[in-house]
């Protein structure tokens, strides 16, 4: 796939050396070469130029996932050199280096940028993975479980896992089933992340009676889970 690429004289980058060298300088000195066409005519000259690029942990992490795009057979050569795909790549370099983030957030931005260039995504699911993958890399790598664990009940939800009456919208029991799924020892350790998901839209808010808060949420159509429809489209982005 990028042997073909090479070819038409492409990088998988493009030419986007102005953006590179808004990473940090250490880095982007040395991402120059890659810009070359040639480098992407063989794996094993790939991997021995990522080897002198990127180094540490941040550099681990980015030639594995050029390694896992070198070997995919469903990339869309097209989109991966179109503006938006060069752009979005580095970002996402951009982000691992600079932002360093916890291995769920990073693995699910992985996920979600590999899927913008898979060739079976249609042009307005892209457009939406894109949006996604921006607030993906706003969330740690907690947030990122919990909407995990989230996804988790709601899929026992479709499968009709629970009995009669076993579904519900309370707030503890709620924190309660997600910590169990996701390894946590506490509900607390899972409220604490309450509020910046719910500010990202993500889990429905606290049910309001008169003015005070209760102890359920607004069920909607996602009781037990607690997940807003933006909350469902995400976890399904990074999880299926």
């Amino acid at each position: 796939m990028l042997n073909c690429m090479s070819k038409k004289e492409k990088s998988f980058m493009g030419k986007e050396v102005g953006a590179v060298k808004d990473m940090a300088i250490d880095l982007s000195s040395r991402l120059t070469s890659l810009l070359n066409p040639s480098v992407w005519q063989s794996q094993e000259r790939l991997l021995a130029e990522l080897g002198s690029i990127f180094t540490g942990f941040a550099g681990g992490r980015i030639k594995n996932m050029l390694k896992e795009l070198y070997e995919r057979k469903d990339i869309d050569e097209k989109i991966l050199d179109s503006e938006k795909g060069k752009q979005s790549f580095i970002d996402l370099i951009r982000f691992v280096t600079q932002e360093n983030p916890d291995v769920d957030t990073w693995e699910s931005a992985k996920r979600i940028f590999v899927r913008t260039l898979e060739k079976d995504t249609k042009e307005q699911e892209r457009a939406s993975l894109y949006n996604l993958l921006s607030i993906c890399k706003e969330l740690s790598g907690p947030e990122i479980k919990i909407i995990s664990g989230s996804y988790k009940i709601y899929q026992k939800v479709e499968n009709n896992e629970y009995k009669e009456g076993e579904q519900h919208h309370n707030i503890g029991r709620w924190a309660s089933e997600v910590a169990q799924l996701i390894g946590f020892e506490t509900n607390e350790e899972v409220l604490r992340y309450e509020d910046n998901l719910i500010k990202q839209k993500l889990i429905s808010p606290v049910e309001q009676l008169r003015g005070d808060a209760q102890v359920t949420f607004s069920a909607g159509g996602c009781r037990t889970h607690r997940l807003t429809p933006l909350g469902l489209k995400l976890s399904k982005s990074f999880i299926s």
